[in-house]
C-alpha cells in the first residue's frame, strides 16, 4: 500500500474538488488528478464521479474512506508522539482557536507565556469554523461550547459572554434603542456564517428575529471596524469589542449570553511536558481573567 497516494485520496474526498484538494497538499492541481486517476486505475475501481462542480465518492469510495480517515489519523499520532519524546520546553506548538479570541485575548497571554519559555514558538490557527481534530493539525484547541468529538479531551475552563455592541458613532447617526423591544428598528452587523448551531448568529436570531442586517463578514478586524464606525449593533463576546472606549454595551448585561470555553489536547499529548505547560498556563490565565471573559470592562 503507498499511502502518498491514498493521502490525495483524502484530500479529494474530504475537499470535494482536485484544485482545495491541492491547496490543502501544496502541490499543482493535475499532479492531484494523476494520482487518483493511478490510484483507481491499480485498484480497478472507479472511486470519484466527476462533475462540473466537483468530486463526489462513488459507493466504493465512501466504503473506504473510514479506513483511509483512520489510518490518517494513526499517522498524524505517530509524528505527534515523536514530536512529544523532546523533554525539554522547546519547539512548536499549535493552537487553534477562534479569531476573536487569538487576536483579542490569547495572543498577549501566549507572549507572556514565552518569557519563561522563549524556545516555545506558537502558531495560531485562526477560524470561526473549527478543525476537524482528525486532520490532527493542532496540538491545542480552545474552543466556545462544547465540542462535541470523541478525539480530544479537556475540560471547562471557564466561561464566555457576550453582549450587543454599538457605538458612539451609531448613537449620533440612528440614536440608542432604549428597550430591548426596539432592537427590531435598529441595523446590524452579523457573521457571515451559514454553519447550522453558531453560536452568535442563532442567538441573535432569538433575540432580535429578522433584524436589519446591512453587513455581514468572517473577519474580526471588519466588524470590529465597522462597529466602531457606526455600520451597525453587533452581537459579540464581551473580550472583542468592550476593550474599545468608543463601544457601549446595551442593556447591561440584560441580553447577554454565556457560552463554555473548553481547553482540549490529545490524549497521548497531554503529558508531553511543554503541552502540558501551556496547558496549565492557558488554565490559570482563563481562570485569572474570568471577571473579563465574562463580562467585559465596565
Amino acid at each position: 500500500m503507498n499511502w502518498d497516494t491514498y493521502r490525495y485520496f483524502l484530500a479529494v474526498a474530504e475537499e470535494g474538488s482536485l484544485s482545495k484538494a491541492a491547496r490543502r497538499l501544496s502541490v499543482s492541481q493535475p499532479t492531484v488528478g494523476r494520482q487518483i486517476a493511478e490510484l483507481e486505475q491499480r485498484t480497478g475501481t472507479v472511486l470519484f464521479n466527476r462533475a462540473s462542480h466537483g468530486y463526489f465518492l462513488t459507493d466504493a469510495g465512501t466504503q473506504i474512506l473510514q479506513n483511509v480517515q483512520s489510518i490518517s489519523s494513526e499517522f498524524a499520532a505517530v509524528e505527534q508522539r515523536l514530536e512529544g519524546l523532546d523533554k525539554e520546553f522547546s519547539g512548536r506548538i499549535r493552537i487553534s482557536t477562534t479569531e476573536g479570541f487569538g487576536a483579542y485575548w490569547l495572543t498577549r497571554k501566549l507572549t507572556e507565556f514565552q518569557t519563561q519559555y522563549p524556545q516555545i514558538v506558537f502558531e495560531l490557527l485562526l477560524d470561526v469554523q473549527p478543525l476537524d481534530p482528525r486532520r490532527r493539525e493542532a496540538d491545542i484547541a480552545v474552543r466556545i461550547n462544547d465540542p462535541k468529538h470523541d478525539t480530544m479531551i479537556g475540560r471547562v475552563a471557564g466561561q464566555v459572554g457576550f453582549g450587543f455592541y454599538l457605538s458612539t458613532a451609531y448613537i449620533d447617526r440612528f440614536g440608542c434603542p432604549e428597550t430591548p423591544d426596539r432592537l427590531k428598528y435598529h441595523k446590524f452587523i452579523d457573521w457571515n456564517h451559514n454553519g447550522n448551531g453558531f453560536i452568535l448568529t442563532s442567538t441573535l436570531r432569538q433575540i432580535v428575529g429578522p433584524a436589519d442586517v446591512v453587513l455581514k463578514t468572517d473577519t474580526v478586524a471588519a466588524q470590529i471596524q465597522a462597529v466602531r464606525s457606526g455600520a451597525g449593533i453587533l452581537f459579540a463576546p464581551h473580550y472583542m469589542v468592550s476593550q474599545f472606549p468608543d463601544t457601549h454595551l446595551l442593556f447591561n448585561e440584560t441580553l447577554s449570553g454565556s457560552a463554555d470555553l473548553w481547553v482540549l489536547t490529545y490524549k497521548e499529548l497531554q503529558n508531553t511536558p511543554k503541552v502540558r505547560a501551556v496547558l496549565d498556563f492557558l488554565f490559570d490565565a482563563i481562570k485569572a481573567d474570568q471577571e473579563f471573559l465574562a463580562h467585559g470592562l465596565p
